[in-house]
This record gives structure tokens, sequence and C-alpha cells, in this order.
């Protein structure tokens, strides 16, 4: 009874599909449905999938770039250390210890598994049991410090209960245990960084971390990858040899004609391959067809343009394709720039503070309360406008010394820190 139902429902959906065809509705009707979005939709999310982002980020090319290349413009040459507590020496030994131990870099592999996995960690090593609360008070010139990156894959975190939406996870609640690599660590020796943070239906799936970035491209990626695999396929048939061999159907009925067969046809390839030339049968047809690849071009552009859309990144930053026609990128590479300012400097910014602080403590033997970062500016200019800007600078510099604003001094003092000269100027 319940398959007659079944047909019944599936022949009145047919009728009634036919009948919009009829009556031209059947565009209309699935354009403005909700159905249309949701039969396109993944009811799984690839951020669950630790081998799978592993291996596609080890395999290809444009994977790597959209996690990696934002992260090293962002903290391309570093960033200036500010604090009213700390002086020019201060802040110069400061910067030293940042890139003898490599902390900048530890900073930068943990953004890019955060954005690769969508969430990681710096785990801070330092005096103390791991699993006891972080005092920065017991940190001196004589304690170890050392900070590494975890994906969030090798931190295992457990907390009392489970994420669930009506019960979230809280940082700092006291509740957090991590483990890395069976190690017991308390919450305030890491610091978390999570992914884009996921509608609350799919959180409770993500255990409290976020998004990878790689959820945003699945679609249009395998249209690149599908687009791929067909080209290599048309190369491997560029060109077909078409044989037409007189009684062809009745010498493979025979019990030794396909034999016979395969061996005429492989011996004129021989011949071909070796002396260019066909020999057969006069009776017997040869005809070459070629394979054209027109529109392929048109195709992979629009594929690589909505790629390098859904990650907001432009086509040449991403593919390394220079811009066309009359443009000459900038719009994109500033809509670009301003992505990194909004998305990605401002929220590092407490977590390198708070690693700041403790290596001010390790050095100085001093609590420093603030410290403020600044980055480079994501501009590059060329040779000619940096001239100009320097310029520019020195002018305004030796303005203010004319009219007793500064003091010879701080005019030397403000030229040697930005560098300007190809000398320092002695005081």
């Amino acid at each position: 009874m319940a398959k007659k139902k079944a047909i019944a429902t599936a022949g009145q959906y047919i009728s009634n599909g036919l009948s919009d065809i009829a009556f031209g509705l059947s565009a209309t009707k699935q354009l403005s449905s909700v159905d249309t979005i949701r039969l396109n939709n993944r009811e799984y999310l690839v951020s669950n999938d630790r081998p799978t982002l592993s291996y596609a980020y080890s395999t290809y090319g444009i994977i790597q770039t959209l996690i990696d290349q934002p992260i090293d413009d962002a903290f391309r040459g570093g960033f200036m250390i500010k604090s009213n507590q700390l002086d020019d020496n201060d802040i110069y030994e400061l910067q030293n210890y940042i890139t003898k131990n490599d902390v900048l870099e530890v900073i930068k592999e943990s953004a890019k598994w955060s954005r690769l996995f969508g969430g990681a960690g710096i785990i801070i090593n330092t005096v103390g049991n791991s699993n006891q609360p972080l005092n920065i008070n017991q940190i001196n010139k004589n304690t170890p410090l050392k900070f590494y990156a975890a994906d969030l894959w090798e931190l295992n975190r457990v907390n009392e209960g489970s994420y669930t939406e009506e019960k979230p996870y809280i940082e700092g609640s006291g509740q957090a245990t991590y483990y890395y690599y069976g190690k017991e660590i308390h919450s305030s020796r890491i610091n978390i960084i999570n992914g884009k943070t996921a509608p609350s239906l799919l959180r409770p799936q993500l255990r409290g971390w976020g998004m990878s970035e790689v959820e945003r491209i699945i679609r249009s990626f395998n249209q690149y990858l599908k687009n791929n695999n067909v080209i290599f396929e048309l190369l491997d048939e560029a060109k077909v040899d078409i044989y037409s061999i007189e009684g062809l159907n009745d010498r493979i009925a025979t019990p030794d004609g396909s034999r016979k067969t395969l061996q005429i046809l492989q011996a004129m390839n021989q011949i071909k391959s070796y002396q260019n030339a066909i020999v057969k049968d006069k009776a017997d047809e040869y005809e070459q067809k070629s394979l054209t690849f027109a529109g392929l071009a048109e195709v992979l552009r629009e594929i690589r343009i909505g790629i390098a859309a859904d990650v907001k990144m432009p086509v040449n930053k991403l593919f390394g394709q220079s811009a066309t026609g009359f443009s000459s990128g900038q719009d994109s590479i500033e809509n670009y720039n301003s992505m990194i300012e909004s998305e990605i400097r401002g929220k590092y910014d407490s977590i390198i503070i708070n690693i700041l602080k403790l290596c001010c403590k390790k050095l100085f033997d001093v609590v420093i309360d603030d410290l403020d970062i600044e980055y480079y500016p994501l501009r590059q200019l060329t040779a000619d406008q940096e001239a100009t800007v320097n310029n520019t600078i020195i002018n305004n510099i030796l303005s203010l010394l004319d009219r007793g604003i500064i003091s010879n001094e701080q005019a030397i003092q403000e030229i040697n820190k930005r560098n300007i000269l190809m000398t320092q100027i002695d005081e």
C-alpha cells in the first residue's frame, strides 16, 4: 500500500512538473524555491576532517597560498613595539630577543594552523607545573621561556560536560583542561586562536573551535579540480587515430581474428612512429581527428575569479596572474589589504601583547602594563615613492628643529629610528 502511494506521489510530481513546463512556470519555481539552495548545500564540515585538510594543504599550492599568504603579508617585517616604560635600547633588546628565539615565527605558524583547521594555540613553556595556572611573577632571567605552535588536533581539550548550544565552552572559566601529546596543560598556559565563528547550529559539531578557511571554497575549488581533470583527459586524447578496416566485423568473429587485427594495428602504429608514415591495405582507410580546446581558458578564468572572490584575495595574489586590460590591479590589492587589517591583524593584537609581556618579564624582570604594537604598512612603495616619503619626513623634522620645537638630539634620534639614511648619525 505504501509502495502504491509512493508511486502515485511520484506520478503526481512528474505530472505537475510537465504542466509547469507547459505553462513556463518550472524555471520560476526553481529559482524562487529554497530547495535550490538546500539541494546544493552539503551537510558536513570539512573542518572536522583532519586528514583531508592535512593532505590538501600538502598537495595543492592554492590551499597553501590562501592559508599562508595573508598571514605572511600581515606580519611582513614584524611589528613596532611601543611602551612608555621602555626606552629605545630596551625595545631594541626586546626585538632582538623575539628574532633570535623565533617568537614571531611561532605566532605566524599558529595563525596558519588556525586558518587551516579552524583553531590553534600557542603553548607557553616556562617555570611551574604545566597543569597549574601560569604565574608571571615567577619568570625571570634564569627561568626558561619557550613558545610552541599547536593546531587544535594537537590540543585535546576536555571540559566539564560537553560543548552544546545550551552550554557553550567559556574560556577562563576554570573548566578546561588541555592535553598536548598526553601532557596536561592549564588553559592559562595556552593562547587560543579560533578560526571563523560558525553559526550556532554548527558550533557543537566544531567542539568550541572555529571553521577552516577551506570551508568557503569547497564548491569553487571542486570546480577548479574537475576543470583541470577534464583538460588532462583531453590532452591524452587530443589526437585520435581512426582506422577503417575492411571486413573487420567478420574478422574479429573468428577465433584468431582479434589477435591478428591487433597485430596489424600495432604494426601500423610502429611504422608510423619510426618512419612517420602509414602502411595499410588499399581497401582500408585511415583518418586522424584533433580535439579543440576552445572555451576551456574562459571557463578556467571564471573559476579562478570565483575562488579568489570566496577567499577575498586578488587573482594575481592567489594565482600569480597579472592584471589585464586597463586595470593595474591596485583596487584589488587595496581591498585585500583592508581584509588583512580587519580580519587578521586586529585578531592577534592581544595574543602578541601577552607574549611580549612574558618576554619583558624574562629580559627586564618587570611586568610592563602599557605595551602596544603597531604594524608596518601593507602597501609597498616603489623606490621613487619611498625616496619622496623620506624627503618629506626629513624636511618635517628639520622644520621642527628650526622652529626650536625639538632639540638636535631629538631630531637625530627620529632620523636614526626611521632608518632613513644609509648610516646612523652620531649624537
